[in-house]
């Protein structure tokens, strides 16, 4: 992640980073669905994809093993996997450089590279995101598999590139784990606020 607002405040922000949690979703409205999933605050500024993504493995995960600590692979591991700085040996570009990793390195930790259902980097058509996102994210939560997406904005802060889990929906809303903020763990936000903070269409889904 590279944001707008400062490096030091982003280094604040990573530093609360601890064990992860299991939170439960609890849905506001009827056919609302959610995951259970650990949430950290990212441990560097620049591994927002690193934390999210753990925040999706963490899901499957914890339905086969419920000692998260013990299996739930490091934020550290996954930075490395994901080729984020320090691991590229080039500090020029911090974040991720290559978003149809985030894919790959999930399917790969959950053995499923080659299964028909698999994690999935998707580009939206343009005036699609809506529906699409929609319909993936219905999906992936449904089969237990949070939602990886790539945003420009969240609430009031503005990133150049940034990563949250979406780990369940309802009718109207999407609930986000954003490991920037841990006050964003577990809240609820308008489908179209989702829509209109992505960037480039791009998220990452659980599906054939």
């Amino acid at each position: 992640m590279s944001a707008i607002v400062s490096r030091r405040s982003l280094l604040v922000a990573g530093a609360g980073a601890g064990v992860g949690l299991v939170a439960t979703v609890a849905a506001p409205a009827a056919q609302a669905a959610g995951t259970n999933y650990a949430y950290q605050e990212q441990s560097r500024y620049n591994y927002c994809s690193a934390a999210s993504s753990r925040i999706a493995l963490s899901s499957p995960i914890l339905r086969r093993d419920a000692s998260e600590n013990r299996t739930v692979p490091s934020q550290n591991s996954l930075a490395e996997s994901l080729n984020l700085d320090p691991y590229d040996g080039s500090a020029s570009t911090t974040g991720l450089k290559d978003p149809t990793l985030i894919a790959t390195v999930l399917n790969r930790r959950l053995g499923i590279a080659s299964h028909a259902n698999r994690y999935r980097f998707r580009i939206s058509p343009s005036g699609t995101l809506y529906t699409d996102l929609q319909n993936k994210v219905r999906e992936s939560i449904s089969a237990g598999y949070p939602v990886v997406i790539n945003m420009n904005q969240v609430d009031g802060d503005h990133f150049d590139g940034h990563y949250i889990a979406i780990v369940g929906y309802g009718p109207d809303r999407y609930q986000i784990a954003d490991p920037y903020r841990a006050s964003r763990n577990g809240v609820w936000r308008d489908k179209q606020d989702i829509v209109d903070w992505n960037k480039l269409n791009r998220f990452t889904w659980y599906g054939s």
